[in-house]
């Protein structure tokens, strides 16, 4: 993964610099290895961002745990279990997220 630097456009708006901010943040982030089990037995936790704790990302857990009262975190949790159920795993049964 080619690791590249964001810099701010002055010559382009709030909007579009935080725009491009977001897509080239999200494909240079750090990626973890989490074993794909217990990623998915979180799940049944999901409604209270258990699994997003368990995968080192402690914004989106929050996020799920203050919105554990509407259905946002299950529709979110059911999300990330469909992306990580046809994951393959490594030989010791982690995948990267």
């Amino acid at each position: 993964m080619e690791n590249t630097q964001w810099t701010k456009d002055p010559n382009h708006g709030f909007i579009w610099n935080s725009i491009d901010h977001l897509l080239t943040w999200h494909a240079n982030r750090e990626k973890h290895c989490v074993s794909r089990k217990k990623y998915l037995r979180l799940c049944w936790l999901g409604m209270f961002g258990a699994h997003q704790f368990y995968a080192k990302r402690p914004i989106l857990g929050v996020l799920y745990l203050a919105t554990c009262w509407s259905g946002f975190s299950i529709a979110m949790t059911l999300v990330d279990a469909i992306i990580a159920v046809p994951m393959k795993p490594d030989e010791n049964g982690n995948i990267w997220l």
